[in-house]
């Protein structure tokens, strides 16, 4: 694993944030901009509210996700 994959913040202990690097389809990047701003936040929290709102679902949703995970 990378150093910026790990969550090891030192003597601090674990961090409740991780900074990490994607690769995001330009179009699909100016729409999540222009959503944070229409918002008012800023496309980290956008993002992370879109991530919640997709992995914080259901159980079957979680489930799905697990499956896929050991199918990996």
């Amino acid at each position: 694993m990378s150093e910026a994959m790990t969550n090891d913040t030192g003597d601090d202990g674990p961090s409740e944030t991780v900074r990490t690097n994607v690769e995001v389809d330009r179009q699909l990047w100016r729409q999540v901009r222009a959503a944070a701003i229409t918002d008012g936040k800023n496309v980290s929290e956008k993002l992370e509210e879109i991530l919640r709102e997709r992995f914080e679902g259901s159980d079957d949703d979680n489930k799905n996700i697990d499956a896929n995970e050991n199918n990996s």
